[in-house]
Formats: structure tokens, C-alpha cells, sequence
């Protein structure tokens, strides 16, 4: 199964083993908190837009990761509480 795409502001759900991440910002974007989720670690780079595409890394599932929700920080977008983009392990 291919890996399932997530725009890094806005979260989503996930079926896969593997997760890209997607980063259309001009600068490169560090994601926090999903270190259960996945095994790129708990804080990691997304690198910033490309030319015509946004930059990208792809993450695998951990083997130990629960399905539940897993709400996380992306230094390039939106601040505080309320915007904390989540992605919900299925």
C-alpha cells in the first residue's frame, strides 16, 4: 500500500505503514511530537517548497504505534492550542 500524503498544517487520517508528509511553505517546516507515530523520531524537518513541489519525507509507522489520535506541532503553521493539526492512526 502506498504511503499516505498529509499536508503538515492540516493533519488527516492514516490506513498505511507509511506517511509523507507534505510542506507547500517557502522554508522548511520541523514537526514535533509524533515520536509513538513515527520512526523518523519525535522532531524532524519537512523541507520546503521545491519549484513546482512541495518538499517532502516520508515516515514510517511505527511497529508499537496505537490507532488513535496523535496531535503534533509544525513550526510553520498556525499557533497555539486550537491549531495543532492531529493525524488519526485507523
Amino acid at each position: 500500500m502506498a504511503a499516505t500524503r498529509i499536508d503538515i498544517c492540516a493533519g488527516g487520517t492514516v490506513r498505511t505503514n507509511q506517511i509523507t508528509f507534505s510542506n507547500d511553505h517557502a522554508e522548511p517546516c520541523t514537526i514535533t511530537g509524533l515520536g509513538k507515530l513515527v520512526d523518523c523520531g519525535d522532531s524532524f524537518t519537512v523541507p520546503a517548497r521545491s519549484g513546482a513541489g512541495p518538499g517532502t519525507k516520508t515516515c514510517n509507522v511505527s511497529g508499537n504505534a496505537s490507532k488513535k489520535s496523535y496531535p503534533y506541532n509544525a513550526s510553520c503553521c498556525g499557533k497555539g492550542p486550537d491549531t495543532n493539526p492531529v493525524i488519526i492512526y485507523q
